[in-house]
């Protein structure tokens, strides 16, 4: 029995062709111009050639009909499109550049074919050559969006951030305001690159010119920041990272230490104590939790971070909060205390193990009823 694999690509497209055709066929019936005129016999030798995987025979039907009747070029840009997905570069390349040498070739069709054609040279990974056909496109059509944002598309994969932001700045003022996050992104690479080479005065105008883009961009914010904080302008640089809470609260653990040096640095101790205090009761994260405890630590001694995160796991019981407890715990404990401190760690990291894989195992299997200490937990839930 023939598998599926098997059989010609063209085969399983047929129908598809077939009802093409058909279309083709009612719509020049149809026409005023030619009422009787029908497709000539050597199109249907070419869909011949085609069914039976002679493509290179029914390309060449096909290019040459195409010059006396531009009504079927319609069906060269399907049957250009089906080879390019199929991964048929070469076949693609063939018919698009059959039609963009006819001189014949009607102006209202030359912007399509070399989009088609520039979409080939893509796919081929020719981005130079795609790259001048998008061009081309836009000395012919200068609003064409669809070739913009394919010349947007090229300098990014080379990393060509200027001539990137130079096509998406066009489209973002003739209203295209989706490219505007891509603007900011391309701002902060420049920014990057700039910092890595010690020019201050650039990391400071890209990172602006991404936040003009993208007022919510945190990557932008996070930049300024550290270029403040290079100047030792600390000041300024908290002012940016506690705006990063604002625009995306999942960043701030990140930027979290940095914040806290430039707190150090001005000598707000008490304003740090007080931030952290609200911050934690705005998102109860662990990772800030252990952050606040920390800097308790460093102003007001280790016992009071001790009694904090006490405080905090009898609100709050968590694993990870016990772990903490018990790390500063042991730094304090005699060697017999220590050594029942490490036993009720690990004794933490089993009893964590098996109710990951209890919740696993129920998971997996029909519904039935827990029977425990606490209920099933879902994997990956904290």
């Amino acid at each position: 029995m023939t598998e599926l694999s098997e059989i010609p690509t063209w085969i399983l497209f047929a129908p598809l062709i077939l009802l093409a055709l058909l279309w083709f066929s009612r719509r020049r019936r149809l026409s005023k111009k030619n009422n009787s005129q029908n497709f000539p016999s050597e199109y249907f030798t070419g869909l011949n050639y085609l069914l039976n995987d002679e493509h290179e025979k029914a390309l060449d039907i096909f290019v040459r009909l195409v010059e006396s009747n531009w009504e079927i070029v319609d069906t060269h840009f399907a049957l250009g499109k089906i080879f390019r997905k199929n991964g048929e570069i070469d076949k693609a390349i063939k018919i698009h550049q059959g039609l963009i040498a006819r001189p014949s070739l009607p102006k209202e069709y030359r912007s399509k074919v070399l989009l088609e054609l520039g979409y080939d040279y893509l796919a081929a990974g020719w981005f130079d050559r795609a790259e001048g056909l998008f061009k081309e496109v836009l000395i012919h059509d200068a609003k064409s969006e669809e070739a913009k944002r394919n010349l947007i598309l090229i300098y990014q994969q080379e990393k060509d951030w200027n001539k990137a932001i130079e096509v998406a700045v066009e489209l973002f003022s003739h209203g295209a305001t989706d490219v505007g996050a891509m603007v900011s992104q391309y701002y902060c690479e420049l920014a990057e690159l700039a910092m890595a080479k010690g020019e201050v005065s650039q990391v400071a105008h890209n990172a602006r010119q991404a936040l003009r883009y993208d007022q919510g961009s945190v990557r932008a914010l996070i930049l300024l920041a550290d270029h403040e904080m290079e100047k030792q302008n600390y000041k300024q640089a908290k002012r940016n990272f506690e705006q990063i809470e604002e625009r995306d609260a999942e960043f701030l653990p990140i930027v979290l230490d940095k914040l806290i040096e430039c707190y150090h640095r001005v000598g707000d101790s008490d304003k740090l104590l007080a931030y952290l205090a609200e911050v934690e009761s705005r998102h109860q994260s662990l990772a800030i939790i252990e952050k606040h405890a920390m800097v308790i630590e460093r102003y007001q001694g280790k016992e009071a971070a001790i009694d904090f995160l006490t405080d905090r796991i009898r609100k709050h019981p968590d694993i990870k909060g016990m772990h903490s407890l018990i790390s500063y715990k042991a730094n304090q404990a005699d060697a017999r205390e220590l050594g029942l401190l490490m036993d009720l760690k690990s004794a933490l990291v089993k009893c964590n193990r098996w109710m990951l894989n209890t919740s696993v195992i129920i998971a997996d299997s029909s519904p039935i009823p827990f029977i425990g200490y606490a209920p099933a937990v879902k994997v990956g839930q904290k």
